[in-house]
């Protein structure tokens, strides 16, 4: 189970890098057909900044257990999320920015893939 959960995690990550690059170069009407709404959208003048909010996976890790007692400790979790802030200058993707508690060592980005998967998978289609 924990290698398949490891798995997954990888896939995301490797999605969300993808879309740093296949992205750049989309229109507003792409990103918000693939994306949909954005949590918040600020402009000026030419320049456009749509930012999603994604993810929400918790990590646990047992801490520490008791001398005899066997799956017995604290778990621990940390709350991992993505922002993803579209750039856009007249209306067409220029950047793709991630901020946020986004991932693991070897899977930083993977909670970003949440926000734009379907915008990956509908640019493998074409």
């Amino acid at each position: 189970m924990v290698a398949l959960a490891g798995c997954a995690a990888h896939h995301r990550a490797e999605t969300a890098r993808r879309a740093q690059t296949d992205l750049v170069g989309y229109t507003k009407a792409q990103i918000l057909t693939c994306a949909g709404a954005p949590t918040r959208s600020e402009r000026s003048q030419d320049i456009e900044v749509m930012t999603y909010v994604g993810g929400g996976d918790s990590t646990g890790a047992v801490v520490g257990t008791s001398p005899g007692s066997v799956g017995v400790g604290v778990t621990s979790s940390r709350r991992r999320y993505c922002e993803v802030s579209f750039v856009l200058r007249d209306g067409i993707v220029e950047k793709v920015n991630y901020t946020g508690r986004t991932g693991g060592y070897a899977t930083q980005g993977e909670q970003c893939a949440f926000v734009v998967e379907n915008c990956v998978q509908h640019d493998s289609n074409n």
